[in-house]
């Protein structure tokens, strides 16, 4: 699953459910405060359906966007988190599934290899967490 977006975030599939505004989304199966026709009938493998999660089925130029609960605001823009483009991984929440190749910390500092007990002896080994793409290197 995508939960952040590169162009006009036709497969944004997070699960953010507000506007850029803060106004929250009305499901795609509501018809109500305001009617619609994207639908999952209508807009098949859109990421529509039974939820009120920010969706571009419609290639709107701004990215993805939701109808609103708000009957005096129709939709707007959610405001989805972007994967920079010079960037080929993004994440979220815990980041416990990112498997980029960044080796250095925010402050520019060179990661330690996963492998190695120096300068900085540690128990996150591939041993211990298996699944956790840790290993010989220092990403």
């Amino acid at each position: 699953e995508k939960y952040c977006w590169d162009g006009l975030q036709k497969s944004y599939r997070g699960p953010k459910q507000t506007t850029r505004k803060g106004k929250q989304c009305q499901k795609w199966t509501a018809q109500s405060p305001h009617k619609h026709s994207r639908t999952e009938t209508n807009y098949p493998d859109e990421g529509l359906g039974d939820h009120n999660y920010c969706r571009n089925p419609d290639n709107e130029e701004g990215g993805a966007w939701c109808y609103t609960t708000n009957p005096y605001q129709r939709w707007d823009y959610c405001g989805a988190p972007r994967c920079l483009d010079e960037e080929k991984y993004c994440w979220d929440g815990l980041q416990k599934s990112y498997r980029g190749p960044k080796q250095t910390t925010r402050k520019g500092k060179q990661c330690q290899k996963w492998t190695a007990q120096s300068p900085h002896k540690h128990s996150r080994t591939e041993t211990n967490y298996p699944d956790a793409g840790l290993g010989d290197h220092n990403y």
